[in-house]
């Protein structure tokens, strides 16, 4: 529970660093340098804990580069997203991962879905109409980015089954960021912008929150169980509100922690039916 909190704490750090960086960078260029940095600082690490690279070695580099283009449509469209709306209101959007994931595990991966997780599945998604608010003339653009990043991240997520149990957690981390980074360097050198000694600095904070909270992360799923860890997920939106209050003086609205608490009540409550599921 310890390594989960101090996870999501890690990459609320991360969003509120990137969304520092959307002032100044284009977004190619912030998944670029953040990318570059992680992917020194796992194959330093990897490499002072076993004075080798060969634990680096992969029979998934097939699987480790499709997952890249995932991993970088989910990184653009959040990051994006950061130049357009609050903190708070992108992370309490991206709370709907687990239903996306819930109901395209269906068809994609051919699991059964009963009737109680699809009744979570539709409830939760009424708090994402709650929660994005749409008007006459729709949803913003903002708001739509969030939402493909909580549908892409979904599809991250279930292509990562077939890889659990089959690789190492450090080397899911290496690939995904190292191949990642390469995707998105052409856009970003396109972009690019010498960042100052600030940008620098804060660069090197994501690239270090990045490492940490993936770690932390994979502990977490290693030491406890998916149901059990789900709730500290969402203690997000608590770093969310106070970071945008703090750094941008946002405040999320009535109708976002609304539709927030909904959507949250449902994904755990989703995290519960497949726990006992597997049990």
């Amino acid at each position: 529970m310890l390594y989960m909190a101090a996870g999501v704490f890690c990459f609320c750090v991360l969003d509120a660093l990137t969304k520092r960086l959307t002032d100044d960078y284009n977004t190619w260029q912030i998944i670029f340098l953040s990318r570059v940095v992680t992917t020194i600082l796992i194959l330093s690490l990897v490499t002072r804990a076993h004075r080798s690279i060969r634990p680096l070695r992969s029979s998934h580099l097939k699987t480790h580069i499709l997952r890249s283009f995932l991993v970088i449509a989910t990184t653009w469209t959040f990051f994006e997203c950061l130049r357009y709306i609050t903190l708070a209101d992108a992370v309490a959007i991206a709370f709907a991962a687990p239903l996306f994931m819930t109901a395209l595990s269906g068809p994609l991966l051919k699991e059964q879905v009963g009737w109680r997780r699809w009744s979570a599945v539709v409830i939760g998604f009424v708090g994402v109409i709650i929660a994005v608010r749409p008007g006459a003339e729709g949803i913003g653009y903002g708001t739509f980015l969030a939402l493909c990043a909580a549908a892409s991240y979904a599809l991250l997520q279930l292509w990562l089954r077939p890889l659990s149990g089959r690789e190492v957690g450090h080397n899911i981390i290496f690939y995904t960021t190292l191949f990642s980074g390469l995707l998105a360097m052409p856009m970003a050198l396109y972009y690019w912008i010498w960042p100052d000694t600030i940008g620098w600095t804060i660069v090197l904070a994501q690239g270090c929150c990045s490492t940490i909270g993936q770690t932390c992360m994979i502990r977490a799923f290693r030491q406890g169980e998916a149901s059990m860890l789900a709730p500290f997920e969402y203690t997000g939106l608590i770093w969310a509100v106070l970071f945008g209050w703090i750094f941008w003086a946002e405040l999320p609205t009535t109708q976002v922690l609304a539709g927030a608490a909904i959507i949250i009540a449902c994904a755990i409550y989703i995290a519960h039916r497949e726990a006992r599921k597997k049990a």
